[in-house]
Parts: C-alpha cells; sequence; structure tokens
C-alpha cells in the first residue's frame, strides 16, 4: 500500500513537472510569437500611370460642379437670366478688354446659388467675317464673368449661349463614367477560309471564355468573346456603331430638349463700339508663331476669315510654291481622326505631284499615304486606334495606338509629327481618354530623347456644335478633353492647333469645318514647321 501511494505521489509531481515545464515553453514561445514581424502581403501599390489617372480625374471632380436634380423648375434658365456690361463706356479701343458679368436664375425667377453652368462666349462682326473666342470664369455662385479681348475696330456683337445648364452637366459626367453602353464592338475572326464574328468591347462578362487584348506596358485593354474552334490571335477586324441605348431618366432627357439648349443669354446691350487708339499694343511688332510657345485661351482671332495669332505671328494664304517649299524632303506623320483626316485631303488637292497609294483597305478611316518623288517628301494620315468608332470592318492587325506609333518614328530635322485625340473617346469613361493623353505624353518624351530635332504638332479637337446624341457626343465631353489636354501637354515642347478655340471662334456648325477654316490650320502648321 505504501509503496502504490509512493509511485501514486511521483506521479503526481512529475504530471505537475511536466504542467509547469509545458506552461513555460508555452509563455515563452507566445512572447517571441507576438514579438515576432509576420511579413503582410502589401496591398497592390497603383502604377505611376494610374496615380496620374486619379490624379488628373480628382482634379475634373473638383471642377464639376455635382447637383441633385428634384425639378426642371429648379434648374437654370437661359431666358431668366441676364448678361451686363461690368464698367460700361461708349467707345473702346482695340486691344481692349471688356468683361461682361452674367447671372444665372432658374424658371421660377430665382437665382442660382452654385456654378457650373456649361457656358459659350463669342465676340463676331458678320460683315468682317471677323470672331474671337470669350473666357468664362465662374465664382460658383451663380455669376460668371466673361473676358473678351477686342481685337479689330467696328461694331462688335456679342453672344452668350448656355449649352447646358449645370444640373445637366452633372448628369452627363456621372452618366458618362458609369457604362459602356453607348457602343458595340464586332470582331471578326479568320481561319484559313473561314470567317466568324464574335462580341468584343471594354467591358464584357468575364464569366465567359474571353480573349484579352492587354498592352501591359501602357495598361490598356480591350476583349472579345472567343470562337469556338478559333484562337484569340485569329482576331482580324473589329467594327463598332452607337447603340442607341441610353442612360437617362424622364426627367434627366427633359434638360436636353431642344429649346433647352444653346439659347442665348438676353444682354441690356446691343453691341459695343471699337475705335483704333494711340496706344493700341496690337500694332507691337509680335514673333513668328514657333513650337513650344503654350497653349492658350483665347488664342487669337477671325478676320476676313483668316487667322491671327494673338500671341505671335502666323504666315497666311501660302501659295502652291510655298507649300512645295515647305514640304520639301519632309516626313510627315499624321495620326488622329477625320478632322486631320481633312488636313491630308488638303495635300492632296494642292500637291499636284504626289502620288497617293491605295493600300487595299475599305471605308473612310483607310490609311492615305502620299509620296512626292520630286521632293523627295513623304506625307501619311493614319486613324489614331481602338478606340475609333467605325460602322464598316478596319483591320486589327495592322491597328496601333497613337504612343506605340510614335515608338516606332527614329525621328530627325526633317521628320513631323502630328496628332489628334478626343472626339472617338466621348461616349466612353473618361479615363481611357486621361490613359490614352499620359501614354502619348511617354511617348513623345521618348521620341525628344532620342531626336530633340524633331517636330511635333498638337491639335486639340474641334466643337462639334450641334448634336442630337448629347450623351455620346455633347461638347461638355470636349470641353473636359481640353482641359486634361492642357494639364498633360502644357510644358512639353511642342506647337499646338488650337482647334477647340478656332471653331468657336470660327462659329463652324460642323465638327468638320469648311475648307477656307482648314487653311488656317494648315497655314499655322507651315509656319510652325517651315
Amino acid at each position: 500500500m505504501a509503496s502504490y501511494k509512493l509511485k501514486r505521489g511521483l506521479a503526481f509531481a512529475g504530471t505537475i513537472t511536466v504542467f509547469f515545464c509545458l506552461s513555460f515553453w508555452y509563455y515563452s514561445f507566445s512572447n517571441k510569437i507576438m514579438n515576432l514581424k509576420i511579413p503582410i502581403e502589401d496591398k497592390i501599390k497603383p502604377s505611376e500611370i494610374q496615380k496620374n489617372v486619379d490624379e488628373i480625374l480628382s482634379q475634373i471632380e473638383r471642377v464639376i460642379t455635382k447637383v441633385a436634380l428634384l425639378h426642371k423648375d429648379n434648374t437654370t434658365c437661359s431666358e431668366k437670366s441676364k448678361a451686363t456690361i461690368v464698367n460700361p463706356k461708349n467707345i473702346y479701343c482695340v486691344g481692349d478688354h471688356l468683361v461682361v458679368q452674367v447671372d444665372m436664375f432658374d424658371y421660377l425667377g430665382n437665382r442660382k446659388t452654385y456654378g457650373g453652368d456649361y457656358l459659350r462666349a463669342r465676340i463676331f462682326t458678320k460683315e468682317l467675317n471677323a470672331g474671337a473666342s470669350g473666357r468664362i470664369e465662374d465664382f460658383h455662385n451663380g455669376t460668371y464673368h466673361v473676358h473678351f479681348t477686342l481685337y479689330w475696330e467696328g461694331k462688335i456683337d456679342l453672344s452668350i449661349l448656355l449649352i447646358h445648364p449645370s444640373e445637366a452637366v452633372s448628369v452627363l459626367w456621372n452618366i458618362r463614367n458609369l457604362w459602356y453602353g453607348n457602343i458595340d464592338y464586332s470582331g471578326k475572326f479568320t481561319y484559313q477560309n473561314k470567317q466568324t464574328e464574335t462580341k468584343c468591347g471594354f467591358d464584357l462578362n468575364k464569366s465567359e471564355e474571353l480573349c484579352e487584348y492587354n498592352d501591359q506596358r501602357d495598361e490598356e485593354y480591350f476583349y472579345c468573346m472567343k470562337p469556338p474552334n478559333y484562337e484569340c490571335d485569329m482576331l482580324t477586324e473589329t467594327k463598332s456603331w452607337f447603340t442607341g441605348r441610353s442612360k437617362f431618366t424622364e426627367l434627366e432627357a427633359s434638360l436636353f430638349d431642344k429649346s433647352s439648349l444653346r439659347v442665348e443669354i438676353p444682354k441690356d446691350f446691343e453691341s459695343v463700339i471699337v475705335t483704333t487708339c494711340n496706344n493700341n499694343s496690337d500694332t507691337i511688332n509680335k514673333e513668328r508663331c514657333r513650337i513650344g510657345m503654350k497653349l492658350e485661351y483665347p488664342s487669337g482671332h477671325f478676320m476676313n476669315n483668316f487667322w491671327i495669332p494673338h500671341a505671335c505671328s502666323m504666315k497666311t494664304n501660302h501659295n502652291l510654291e510655298e507649300l512645295n517649299t515647305c514640304m520639301q524632303g519632309k516626313v510627315i506623320y499624321i495620326f488622329g481622326d477625320s478632322t486631320l483626316r481633312q488636313w491630308m485631303l488638303y495635300f492632296r488637292s494642292k500637291l499636284n505631284e504626289m502620288t497617293v497609294l491605295n493600300l487595299y483597305e475599305s471605308g473612310w478611316a483607310q490609311k492615305i499615304w502620299g509620296i512626292d518623288l520630286k521632293r523627295n517628301m513623304r506625307v501619311s494620315w493614319k486613324r489614331h486606334g481602338n478606340p475609333f468608332i467605325s460602322s464598316s470592318y478596319q483591320s486589327c492587325r495592322e491597328d496601333r495606338t497613337i504612343p506605340r506609333e510614335i515608338d516606332l518614328i527614329g525621328g530627325h530635322d526633317k521628320t513631323v509629327v502630328v496628332l489628334n485625340v478626343g472626339y472617338h473617346f466621348r461616349p466612353y469613361p473618361v479615363h481611357h481618354f486621361i490613359r490614352r493623353l499620359i501614354n502619348i505624353r511617354r511617348a513623345l518624351v521618348r521620341l525628344f530623347r532620342r531626336s530633340p530635332e524633331t517636330k511635333v504638332i498638337l491639335k486639340t479637337e474641334n466643337l462639334v456644335a450641334t448634336s442630337t446624341t448629347h450623351e455620346t457626343n455633347s461638347d461638355f465631353h470636349g470641353l473636359i478633353h481640353y482641359f486634361v489636354f492642357e494639364l498633360i501637354f502644357k510644358d512639353l515642347n511642342v506647337g499646338f492647333v488650337n482647334g477647340w478655340d478656332m471653331t468657336a471662334a470660327f462659329d463652324a456648325k460642323d465638327v468638320h469645318p469648311p475648307p477656307e477654316y482648314i487653311q488656317n490650320e494648315i497655314d499655322l502648321f507651315m509656319t510652325y514647321i517651315c
């Protein structure tokens, strides 16, 4: 019995010892665990491109007034609003600045307490075919100042249009960035003698088997539904079209009635009288327009349908001999939309020695190549790459974005690059446009590193002026593009052709202005490169 008790005692003591040892080990180990820095997977950091996109998006958000739409009666009404000259004078001098105050009211006659209305202002004299844009200053309390420079002598009329009330601007901005339903895509896959078509786009159902066409460097993407028995690299052509679908509610759609768009704001004056004064600053000799001058708005005025820049002098009305001499030995790459295609058509009509090659494409957006062997000159136009809205199939095997095209250019002192992009991006969320411009800038920086002598001309997009599809084509989207364009390219050593300002001053009624307007863009282009 004593032996049994002794064994039990020893067993108990052993258990206690083991318990204390385990407790000490656990306490020590747990402290070590608590003090141990366990690596936690870092959150995916945004790329440099994405940070730039986000920064510009935040800047846009800060300038757009966000409005809750409750009833049309509470929206800006142009007929109830009024325009008044600040510090009026009987007679003004050429070169004077004219400031017009605009006070906004709603349909009930209540004064607006916030800004954000999309206004467009212009001075003009019909008899002289003269016109210039005005700069809008928003005080964000329902009051605006419109700043004009009085460039010419005579009786000058003035027009201030309410393009969209701030409530419509808010609707357009929100809807634009919500979806991709404005445009549909079809892709054609080819395998030997067989072809099939499938749905493509920027935002497809990820549960389906997709072909991804991603540019990892530039962080741009596009997708097609993968057709059975075809490989993804068999995609040969794409086409796209406006769907006619809309996100507008009935109340939102009422803001875009014809009676509410582009309505002139009543003035308490008819016109202003301008005369030439002894202190006329416009007589000062201006330097020739050159690469590296900053983008301005307003940047000049029209007189007798000739563009006269504000900050520099531009040679106008080049004759055919001057055009041929300017083009001697040049290699000119033009990348863009149909408004730059107008330049190519101008060259084709004027340069009689130039041979235009047929590159076996179909549709209006086919590449145009012109070669002049006598002058050792080459000029070409090529569409700017997806998104590019065309209802006819276009080859995507040879299609490249402007940044990728620029990367293929060696460059030298005879090389000229002209580009624009904008209108075809209006139906998509704006981050696509911002990203493309950032990538164009990066490509231009690379080009200037290897060839600082290469001349680059950037053209801003044109006003559409009139449109019935405001959700996709409104000039408000173009206004946002102009804001982005100025932010991204303002400090590059390039030349600017300010189509946004020039089409407003010219009062162009169509996105494709007439030949007398195109002549001025070409004249400015030649002033830069010759």
